[in-house]
């Protein structure tokens, strides 16, 4: 074999025909670029994580507890060169003076010398000093100030104390701007706590106390001598390795279901590479049959295109790989908002190379079946016509495509997603929904052979024909167009759930402004201030707070050496409140057993626990609850399971009690009320503060304003997604279509000499690929809502509801694509002169 030769002339062909090789170019460009971004910015995010650890726990150790603990538990965790810092965190209102607003907060009475790791960073930089002088100040975040109208210097009150506020929180400790939208952050000194009185018999608290040590003290070890007392006391724990693997949990999720989306783009993509190098291929037919002429082996000629394949996967791949790298430079700015580290731009050469190697593989994988073509051309094809040139297909080679391509999918889709098994389903559903599409497809055409068009119009006519005519389109158009609808009506579909799922929460007719911590004493004055403004009263719940002890007589300590037991470690560790009524609410359904409303403390007392709580805790019907309430224990037994609409703005519980046990227990009351117009809602919010400073209010429609800025930012990336899998269709559809053109062009040529005009040419092809198009892309929309479905229900578990305008609009984007290419590449086939078409027959 002469590699000189090859080498050539695979040089000199290319050079000719560049022009010719965009789709294929652009098919890998736009899939590599959108790994190489991915993976670029996960391996940024990681290596931030480790390097950050540190600095976002702010501390060696750190004991959480939904009460205080004592110094004898505390001291078990210290030792002569240790430093302890206390903090305690608890919702409370905001009310400035001067403005006469209020907003709740996150109120952290924090003790000096926290952060160890990192700092608190504040503006401006001078008020740092009054801090450690431990001045009657706070540090508040920006959006406190902008939502009460006030500035630095002036006095914010919170429960019977009143502070200054000496600057604004620039970075916190381990938070995200996704959860200071919610409920933002305010820091003060711990020495004036008690003068706020807002910790009361009831309050719900949050007890952090943060640990330094040596470099030589293994925490891990030092958690584990006092695993007892941690598991009595119900303390949680984090250290720097288990908080650093939470936050990354929850990037891996981030990063998975994106990885996924820039997968789907590369495969439609692939689809564009395959179409791209069978036109390329198809076009160079009568080359290989002079170079044939000339001497060559068929071994040579094939080397000769399969060297421009090479190179062309290499090229697109370093393109897609600069592009890649220069699009993730703005990831985190994207992102910033849902991560708690600060994320470099750092350069990844693994991601590059890796995406220039995956170029190449993928160019090869999809490019030597449309290769073959290559093999079956003969010297004497110089003197006949390309196009009546019958290449059959060897069933192995076509079972060996089929089997790498397989492989391929599920291979990629595991480096993704970790799990073989979810692998295992994503190519299952992209192979059902080819099957799908090729089915019926075939079905099309079985059906409308069997049409009697006589008496039609000469276009209606010939444009029907051409859906069932030799060498017809209606197959490989049907899966490419229904396949790429179904990737993006998935991540469509699914976009739309998860974000248009939160924005219509708290729609109009649901309560507006919540109510809690109200104390016993304070609930009948309370309601007689609501009812005398006027105000609807949705809910008036009493909470009371209690912990598990055993299940079916098992401790938690029991249940953890049981590997029999299913139950999750959460059932023992957290800390509940329940309320207790007489009767379902609306948004309460039976699922299980009878809901008994009445019941008392001298008897198994029947309870209803949530649907979705029971299958997540390993918690089942009929199982016997040991609560504790205060040093009083209740035996309880699930009777009754529920399903609860937690998306109605008001308080909804996992466990319900009857009425007749709970009336004496400590408690306090939460109220969902209804106030018309912003002014109104600050009005009584004023006025609760002003007579009740121990109670809180939490003005939801504050805090979906502030989620939906961050949904915006989410929606954005969803949208640029989508946005790449559609360009990326757009390129698979028009070099699906390009596959077409040397057939039509002698088709347009022979009409065009029988008498046709221009407009008669245009009409066929508007009535083919119309057909073709609505088909495909109604198929694909009705599979992919079934794909969301299936994702919404197995993988996000949340309730499915199909996107219809986004549906409608894209349906009718395809379409009219589908329907636009076919016309343009029709348009300009008629325009060469029939005479010219003939005479390269």
């Amino acid at each position: 074999m002469r590699f000189q030769f090859i080498l050539k002339h695979s040089v000199r062909d290319l050079k000719k025909s560049l022009d010719k090789i965009i789709p294929f170019i652009l098919s890998i460009v736009v899939g590599v670029a959108s790994l190489v971004a991915m993976t670029t910015f996960s391996e940024n995010v990681n290596q931030d994580l480790n390097k950050q650890a540190k600095e976002l726990l702010g501390a060696d150790l750190e004991l959480r507890s939904s009460h205080e603990l004592k110094d004898s538990v505390l001291h078990l965790f210290s030792n002569q060169q240790s430093n302890l810092v206390k903090q305690f965190n608890f919702a409370s209102m905001a009310f400035s003076k001067s403005t006469e607003k209020s907003r709740l907060v996150d109120l952290r009475a924090l003790e000096l010398g926290y952060p160890y790791y990192g700092s608190l960073e504040v503006y401006p930089n001078s008020s740092w000093k009054k801090w450690q002088n431990q001045e009657r100040i706070v540090f508040v975040d920006s959006v406190v100030l902008y939502q009460l109208e006030a500035s630095i210097g002036d006095s914010l009150r919170f429960g019977a104390a009143n502070f200054e506020i000496a600057g604004t929180i620039k970075k916190g400790i381990g938070q995200s701007a996704v959860m200071a939208a919610t409920v933002p952050i305010v820091y003060f000194p711990f020495k004036y706590l008690d003068e706020t009185k807002l910790i009361q018999k009831g309050s719900r608290v949050n007890y952090r106390y943060f640990y330094a040590f040596n470099d030589t003290l293994n925490v891990q070890q030092l958690v584990d001598s006092n695993q007892e007392v941690i598991d009595e006391k119900g303390i949680r724990v984090a250290t720097i390795e288990n908080n650093t693997a939470r936050i990354g949990r929850f990037f891996n999720d981030i990063d998975a279901f994106l990885k996924l989306i820039t997968f789907i783009s590369l495969l439609l993509g692939c689809i564009g590479v395959s179409s791209g190098i069978f036109i390329y291929i198809k076009g160079k037919l009568k080359s290989v049959a002079i170079y044939r002429c000339l001497g060559a082996t068929t071994g040579e000629t094939f080397f000769i295109y399969f060297l421009q394949v090479l190179f062309l996967g290499l090229v697109g791949g370093i393109l897609g790989a600069f592009i890649g790298t220069v699009a993730q430079l703005a990831f985190p700015v994207l992102f910033s908002d849902l991560l708690m580290v600060s994320i470099s731009n750092n350069f990844s050469f693994t991601a590059i190379f890796f995406g220039v190697f995956l170029s190449i593989f993928v160019s090869v994988l999809f490019g030597w079946y449309p290769l073959l073509q290559v093999l079956g051309v003969a010297p004497i094809y110089v003197l006949r016509s390309i196009s009546s040139l019958d290449i059959k297909s060897n069933k192995i080679i076509k079972a060996l495509l089929i089997i790498s391509v397989s492989l391929f999918v599920i291979l990629f889709s595991y480096w993704l997603l970790d799990d073989f098994i979810k692998s295992l389903y994503f190519f299952l559903s992209i192979f059902c929904v080819i099957i799908v599409l090729a089915l019926l497809s075939i079905l099309l055409i079985k059906i409308i052979k069997g049409i009697d068009l006589t008496g039609y119009s000469f276009s209606l006519k010939y444009g029907i024909s051409q859906l069932f005519r030799p060498n017809n389109q209606t197959l490989l158009l049907g899966v490419t167009i229904g396949l790429g609808v179904f990737l993006i009506i998935c991540l469509v579909s699914i976009r739309s759930i998860l974000i248009e799922k939160v924005t219509d929460v708290g729609g109009e007719g649901d309560a507006n402004l919540v109510l809690y911590d109200v104390q016993k004493s304070q609930v009948l004055s309370l309601t007689g201030l609501l009812q005398k403004e006027n105000i609807e009263i949705e809910q008036n719940a009493p909470i009371v707070t209690m912990s598990l002890k055993t299940v079916n007589g098992n401790t938690k300590k029991q249940v953890m050496q049981d590997s029999t037991i299913l139950l999750k470690r959460y059932v023992f560790d957290r800390e509940y409140r329940v309320t207790y009524r007489s009767s379902l609410k609306e948004n309460e359904k039976t699922v299980e057993g009878e809901w008994v409303g009445n019941s008392s403390i001298n008897e198994m007392i029947p309870i209803s626990v949530s649907e979705n709580y029971l299958k997540s805790s390993g918690l089942a019907y009929g199982d016997t609850v040991l609560f504790n309430v205060q040093g009083f224990d209740l035996i309880t037994k699930i009777a009754h399971v529920r399903a609860v609409d937690f998306a109605r703005m008001e308080a909804n519980f996992v466990v319900l009690f009857p009425a007749g046990v709970l009336e004496a227990a400590p408690s306090f009351h939460v109220f969902a009320i209804k106030v018309k117009g912003k002014d109104n809602i600050a009005a009584i919010q004023n006025k609760v503060v002003a007579k009740y400073p121990n109670v809180s209010s939490i003005d939801l429609s504050l805090i979906f304003a502030s989620l939906n800025d961050i949904l915006d930012q989410v929606s954005f990336v969803f949208k640029w997604l989508g946005g790449i899998c559609i360009f990326t269709g757009f390129l698979v559809l028009w070099s699906s279509m390009s596959i077409g053109k040397y057939q039509r062009k002698k088709e347009a040529g022979v009409l065009r000499a029988l008498g046709a005009k221009r407009k008669h040419l245009v009409r066929i092809t508007f009535i083919e690929y119309f057909s073709i198009g609505t088909l495909s892309t109604l198929t694909g929309l009705l599979l992919g809502w079934l794909g969301s479905w299936a994702l919404a229900y197995f993988v996000f578990d949340i309730p499915f509801f199909i996107a219809i305008k986004e549906s409608f609009v894209l349906s009718i984007i395809i379409i009219g694509m589908t329907v636009s290419i076919g016309v343009l590449f029709m348009r300009s086939l008629s325009k060469v002169p029939a005479i010219n078409v003939l005479k390269e027959d």
